[in-house]
């Protein structure tokens, strides 16, 4: 969206993008950090980043084979990487591999690392859990600024309007829905905004029940089912592409999400997924 004031001439975006991101995380470690001490858990914070990161490098890779896009997508890496002859190219290839990344997935995948997989590092979940709708809400500035993870068509008081140029007036000459993609693009949802309210909101409540003393699986439990249940309603207006005709990626991950907020208010153990 910051690309608006150039008309997508100059990618002022993607410059800031980086430094949007690194505050999204200087938050994060802020509140993990007052919520446990990272110098006596650091190999196992280390670990869990390992194992995270691993999840999220094969997890896209599982979504594209059972979608039926394996030999597409083999193809389309094939092609990429004969073209990469200098460090711009390089550059190039490594965001466009990060954009089968997802906030989702990344907030999927570290919850089963961290209540499934390692067992040492299930009593930090709720250190490191709490402050992720924070995140999440810092994080989706991007998609706002960027114009990208935009909504689908509509006119109501909401909707907002893209610039020539943009993604969303790309994407709406390509269906067809306008002349060229260098006019403006149709009025439509603005889904990175929606995503944002409800992130404060969650991490709002989540403030609040830990202020009042309630029970920190509840706490976590309301977190990820929240996640879930905000995400999984705002895909229904968010411009994405379904996997079998009739679901989205995401609201597969959210409705997992949900279930495992669910199970972490009524089957787990406060002193489970947190320190003493």
């Amino acid at each position: 969206m910051l690309n608006w004031l150039t008309g997508g001439v100059i990618n002022i975006g993607g410059h800031i993008s980086p430094f949007v991101f690194l505050l999204a995380l200087f938050v994060w470690f802020l509140l993990v950090r007052k919520g446990t001490n990272i110098k006596k858990n650091r190999k196992i914070l280390i670990k869990t980043g390992v194992f995270s990161l691993l999840g999220a490098m094969i997890s896209p890779l599982l979504i594209i084979i059972i979608s039926g896009k394996l030999f597409q997508f083999l193809s389309s890496v094939g092609k990429i990487i004969q073209k990469i002859n200098s460090f711009a190219t390089f550059k190039s290839a490594i965001i466009i591999a990060f954009r089968g990344f997802s906030i989702t997935g990344g907030l999927l995948i570290l919850s089963i690392v961290l209540l499934f997989v390692l067992k040492d590092a299930k009593k930090l979940t709720f250190a490191i859990l709490y402050p992720f709708p924070l995140f999440a809400a810092v994080a989706r500035l991007n998609c706002f600024f960027k114009g990208c993870c935009f909504g689908k068509p509509y006119k109501g008081i909401f909707a907002i309007t893209y610039p020539p140029a943009s993604i969303t007036s790309k994407h709406h000459y390509l269906k067809g829905l306008l002349p060229s993609r260098y006019v403006e693009s149709l009025p439509v949802h603005p889904t990175q905004l929606y995503i944002i309210a409800s992130m404060l909101l969650i991490f709002l409540a989540a403030l609040l029940m830990k202020k009042f003393k309630v029970k920190k699986n509840i706490i976590l439990g309301v977190i990820l089912s929240g996640y879930g249940f905000f995400n999984f309603f705002i895909e229904f207006v968010r411009e994405e592409p379904l996997l079998f005709n009739f679901i989205k990626v995401g609201q597969i991950m959210e409705i997992v999400l949900f279930f495992m907020g669910l199970r972490l208010i009524f089957k787990t153990k406060e002193e489970e997924i947190s320190e003493k």
